[in-house]
Formats: structure tokens, C-alpha cells, sequence
């Protein structure tokens, strides 16, 4: 089988490229892979032999002058590169992992063109939302899933001023209805794809991978002594539900909370000084050790957005996580069981969490085996491999 993997990025610090290279790795043992990029070259290209060893083709969709005046047009350049690898290669799979509104919606038309089955694959839980958001008024928003955007503009989402930034989000609702097949990773994306209007016969459940076989160890995960604080790691944005951890920690409990962002940040004020950040720190140079040190990892995200690598990375390394009952925790974690699982905005609840693990290492202990399992069953390799051969070769089979 000839499979086209049609993606954002294979960069290897991003979880995106890391996703993409674990599903490469899989497919190409017993099937025949291409890999398009939309996006210009990293700067891992000159040195990473992963670029040498696969068929990895850059395609910059946009010219930057003119995306500064019209956020539809896209290079037609690039469109013509898109068609030549379609029409030398001949794919019977064009994987497009992910699909979000950076994807040209000519490139999706292209590809169903070409006659190979199209699969496309979301990540986020917020591709059809007009500022990339999804959240509104205290909980998940979904009003413009179905292509009324005027709903972005009534809530002021957008300003009048960036309607036309719109249509390229119109033109992929479109485009989308061509595709064979859309690979859902939990119950909450079914639902905002429904909305989306693709049919139920189209969604087929794909978790996104998290390659641990690549993940190596120089410390035992049991050798290291836990110490007295919890721990939070990723991006310091709003969805991640950094907030929440600062109102929990400042108001309703008395432990200690580490904070290591991946981008700079400073704790605001009037802040507990329990409360400690931690920058310019990576997974390789203390991150790793500071994970295995902590009592838990807080993935305190409020509302659905996708499966997070900091979530798998602390599964990974047998921690206890505390989560909130949304997106893919709803279908992955029991409550006290592999996990800890609090009801969304409940944050009296989330610090009884917190208080049970600093006080129960039993519990906890128990919990990171019980993820850790959960984690390993999830993305096996020959799990992985079985789930894309049958959506690739699913015949409109509901299996969600």
C-alpha cells in the first residue's frame, strides 16, 4: 500500500512531528510512505538523518507578503508541487495528519482528485473555531462548528475587520465533505465533528501516538526520591488551565506547585509563594528528573482540546496525574483508578485531589502503574499499525 502523509511539521521537539514520525515508522515496515510537510524547512533538516532516511518534501503553502493582506490566498506554487507528488507517487492513502485550517482546502480537493481514499485527522478540538479557541463563556464552544460564523461575530470572537480571514475555514468545511474518513482520538471530537456535519459512518476512532519505544532513560524511574511539590509542565496558555492552577494553589491548598513552561514566563502577583517557575528548563537538561521527583503532574485543561504529550510523558514515567473530566480523560481514565478525575471548574474537588496525593503514596503509586499500563496498551505499536490498516481499508463501517 502506498500511503501520503500530509502534515504541519516532523520537526522533532514539536509532539506534532514526533506523532508523524512514530505513524512513518509504523507504516513504512510493511508499506510504502511519502511524507509532505506544509510548512517551510527546520532548521533539524541539515543534521537529523530522519530527513535522508524518508521521503520528506517542504511545501511553504503561503507567500507571508500576501498572506499579510488576504488570509485565503494560498501559493499556487505550492499547489503545483501538491499535484506532482500526487500524480508521480499515485497514493491509494493520503493521511492528512493533521487537519486544521492551515490546510489549503486545495490541496484536500486535489487529493480526492487523484482517486486514493482521503483520511483526515484532527488534533486539536478547535479547527472549525475562528480564533482557534473553543472556549466561551466558561465552557466548550461549538457555535460555529457548523459553519455559521456570524456566531463568531455576534460574540465578538472576531471583528468585522477579519471576516474575510473566513474563508479559507468556509472553503475547508467544503473540502472536508470530499474526505472518506475522519480519525477521532475521543467522544468529545465525535461530537464537534458531527456538528461539523461529517457523517457518523466517517469517524473512526484513532488515538494520536505517543512514541514511547523512542523515549530512553538514564535513571530507573524508581530510583529517584519523590520530593514535596506537584508539578505542572507545557505551554503556559490559556488552555492548558494555568489559571486554575494559580487560584488553586493560592486558595485551596498548602502544597507546593512547580511550574515549568515551555515558553518564558513570569508568575503574576499576589500569587502564594508555594507557587515556584522554573524556565529555560527541557526534557533533557532537568525537566525529565523534576517529573519523576514530583508527587504528580496537574493537567488541570478545563475544557477539550486534544490529547496532551505532557499527559503521556507523566504515564510514561508512572506518575499520578489529576485531570479534569474532558476531551480524551472521559474515555481513557477512572477515577482513582488510573488517574485522578475532577468534573470541570471544580476546584474545591481538584484540591481534595491534590490533598489525597500528598498524603497517600500508596495511591499514587498505584495510580502511575495503572497509567502507565493504560498508556502502553493505548499506543503499542501493533495496536497502532492493526487501527490504521482498518480505517485505511474501513468500507463506511460505523465503529464509533
Amino acid at each position: 500500500m502506498k500511503v501520503l502523509l500530509v502534515c504541519d511539521s516532523t520537526y522533532y521537539r514539536y509532539s506534532g512531528g514526533r506523532v508523524v514520525r512514530y505513524i512513518n515508522d509504523i507504516l513504512k515496515k510493511n508499506n510504502e510512505v511519502e511524507i509532505v510537510v506544509i510548512s517551510a524547512e527546520t532548521d533539524d533538516v541539515e543534521w537529523d538523518v530522519f530527513y535522508k532516511e524518508n521521503n520528506v518534501v517542504f511545501i511553504p503553502q503561503r507567500d507571508k507578503k500576501r498572506y499579510t493582506i488576504s488570509n485565503f490566498l494560498f501559493t499556487t506554487k505550492g499547489l503545483d508541487v501538491f499535484k506532482q507528488i500526487l500524480y508521480g507517487f499515485t497514493p491509494d492513502i493520503i493521511h492528512f495528519a493533521s487537519f486544521d485550517n492551515s490546510k489549503p482546502s486545495k490541496f484536500i480537493i486535489e487529493a480526492k482528485k487523484c482517486g486514493a481514499k482521503v483520511i483526515l485527522q484532527p488534533w486539536t478540538m478547535d479547527f472549525f473555531c475562528a480564533r482557534n479557541y473553543g472556549y466561551l463563556n466558561d465552557k466548550q464552544c461549538t457555535l460555529c462548528a457548523n459553519g455559521n460564523y456570524f456566531n463568531a461575530l455576534r460574540n465578538s470572537c472576531i471583528s468585522y475587520k477579519s471576516i474575510f480571514s473566513l474563508k479559507n475555514r468556509i472553503n475547508l468545511k467544503r473540502a472536508s465533505k470530499k474526505a472518506d474518513l475522519f480519525l477521532s482520538s475521543n467522544s468529545d471530537l465525535d461530537s464537534i465533528l458531527l456538528k461539523y456535519g461529517v457523517d457518523k459512518s466517517k469517524i473512526f476512532r484513532f488515538p494520536i501516538p505517543f512514541d514511547y519505544t523512542s523515549i530512553q532513560l538514564s535513571t530507573p524511574i524508581n530510583s529517584l526520591i519523590t520530593e514535596d511539590y506537584f508539578i505542572f509542565y507545557g505551554l503556559p496558555i490559556a488552555c492548558k488551565g494555568l489559571d486554575a492552577l494559580y487560584n488553586i494553589f493560592t486558595n485551596f491548598v498548602s502544597c507546593n506547585l512547580k511550574i515549568y513552561p515551555s515558553t518564558s514566563l513570569e508568575l503574576p502577583k499576589k500569587m502564594s509563594n508555594r507557587i515556584e517557575i522554573v524556565n529555560g528548563i527541557s526534557w533533557n537538561n532537568g525537566l525529565k528528573d523534576a517529573i519523576v521527583s514530583s508527587k504528580a503532574v496537574l493537567i488541570p485543561s478545563l475544557w477539550s482540546t486534544s490529547t496532551e504529550y505532557s499527559l503521556c510523558e507523566a504515564l510514561f514515567l508512572k506518575k499520578a496525574v489529576i485531570v479534569f473530566n474532558v476531551g480524551v480523560h472521559k474515555d481513557i481514565f477512572k477515577n482513582r483508578i488510573n488517574a485522578m478525575v475532577v468534573e470541570p471548574n471544580d476546584f474545591e474537588f481538584f484540591a481534595k485531589a491534590v490533598n489525597e496525593l500528598e498524603n497517600d503514596t500508596e495511591l499514587s503509586q498505584t495510580i502511575g502503574e495503572n497509567g502507565y499500563n493504560t498508556l502502553l496498551e493505548i499506543n503499542n505499536p501493533e495496536r497502532i499499525n492493526s487501527l490504521l490498516l482498518r480505517a485505511y481499508n474501513l468500507n463506511k463501517t460505523n465503529s464509533i
